[in-house]
């Protein structure tokens, strides 16, 4: 019998399907026995909890559910007491409950996985994973992100954790011989103790367990925003789709795995259906707003563009830009610098649209320096296709999320 856990705190209603999608696609890769357990609270509907036991029985499988507030009210109630701001957070109290997993299921193996998870091999592979006497094993970040998603952390920064030790919390082996209940208290007492910790869960196992875990292949972790970066086919791996990295792009492999899935399952239903319409008609009303705020900005300011060099000349043709409208090329960070002068100098006079993949950066950047967005500048990705270029704005991907 294969174990898999999922925590599950559902306040909008609407983080139960993103589990259920995940369970669809282990039974479907699998033809092992497998007991899915929920560790849950009462935001679990009954609807949903229908909903899973459906799934279930369709596959001839199992699921169990725990709530948490009822097994653990002396936990749940010192994380309100002591955390009640992370709890809160986009992370919600939903991510603490794998720390208590020990408690709740006592002994054996388990598989921890986030509802951002597609499992596309057979979930046996990591099953047989020999963990010995590790208490978890983990995909580590370098090796889950190909290098790309280590940035500034607050356990890398303070020596804590060496960075190609530093793993993702996604999807967890947990040897729960080897844990003591005891964790749960010392874990939380390490993220009152150190508030600037960015990811809750991540990084009290962090803390705890980087120097003794079992490291586990990419394939068992792999992330879905670098693979489509770097335009890998889909394959037997674990995809994580972290950042909620889906949508409705027919030609997109890792949109159509998903969505393969969440088809499996009793959430796509009528109203779900209903809901993406709304959210399609959301989308044409936001654009026609935004070009009527674009006419508007026109008229009252100049152009100016910050733009990589190599796209200067279809940028020129998109937007028709004049000879009289200045251009500002990202080259390194002095392009930043010049950015910031020009700006001074044309402030109330030109708006800059800003034509870069990292607009989140610039947008930091320039509004430490006194600049407003939508006033000063703005991001022109909004005015281009995805198709353009090759940039990707991905706001229908969102609608797309908000509609499940």
């Amino acid at each position: 019998m294969i174990n898999i856990c999922f925590g599950l705190h559902d306040g909008s209603g609407k983080y139960s399907k993103f589990v259920g999608t995940s369970m669809a696609s282990i039974f479907e890769t699998t033809n092992l026995a497998v007991t899915i357990h929920i560790l849950h609270d009462a935001t679990l509907t009954d609807d949903n909890r229908e909903n899973f036991t459906k799934l279930a029985e369709k596959y001839n499988q199992s699921v169990e559910f725990y709530d948490v507030e009822k097994l653990c009210p002396e936990e749940i109630a010192f994380l309100r007491e002591k955390l009640p701001d992370r709890i809160h957070s986009r992370f919600s109290i939903g991510a603490f409950y794998r720390l208590l997993i020990k408690k709740i299921l006592k002994t054996g193996k388990i598989i921890y996985l986030d509802a951002d998870i597609i499992v596309n091999l057979d979930i046996s592979e990591l099953w047989q994973q020999d963990l010995g006497n590790f208490p978890v094993a983990a995909v580590p970040e370098m090796v889950a992100t190909q290098k790309f998603l280590i940035t500034d952390k607050f356990l890398l920064n303070k020596g804590i954790v060496e960075v190609n030790d530093y793993f993702c919390s996604g999807v967890i082996v947990f040897n729960l011989d080897k844990l003591d209940e005891k964790f749960f208290y010392v874990g939380t007492q390490f993220l009152i103790d150190n508030p600037a910790c960015e990811s809750p869960d991540q990084d009290i196992l962090n803390a705890f367990f980087s120097k003794n875990y079992l490291k586990l292949a990419q394939k068992f972790d792999s992330f879905v925003i670098i693979d489509r970066r770097l335009k890998l086919p889909v394959t037997e791996k674990i995809y994580h789709y972290a950042g909620q990295t889906f949508g409705l792009d027919r030609d997109n492999p890792y949109d159509k795995l998903f969505l393969e899935n969440f088809a499996r399952t009793s959430w796509l239903n009528v109203e779900t259906l209903f809901n993406l319409g709304e959210e399609i008609r959301n989308a044409n009303d936001d654009n026609s707003i935004r070009a009527q705020w674009l006419m508007k900005v026109c008229r009252e300011h100049r152009r100016a563009f910050f733009v990589e060099p190599k796209n200067i000349k279809v940028i020129k043709s998109l937007f028709q830009i004049h000879d009289d409208e200045p251009i500002v090329e990202i080259s390194d960070q002095n392009s930043f610098k010049e950015l910031i002068a020009k700006m001074q100098e044309w402030r109330g006079k030109r708006m800059v649209f800003i034509l870069f993949d990292k607009y989140d950066a610039v947008m930091e950047i320039l509004m430490r320096h006194g600049f407003r967005e939508n006033h000063h500048f703005l991001n022109g990705l909004m005015f281009m296709t995805r198709a353009q270029n090759g940039y990707t704005y991905t706001a229908p991907e969102r609608n797309f999320v908000r509609a499940l």
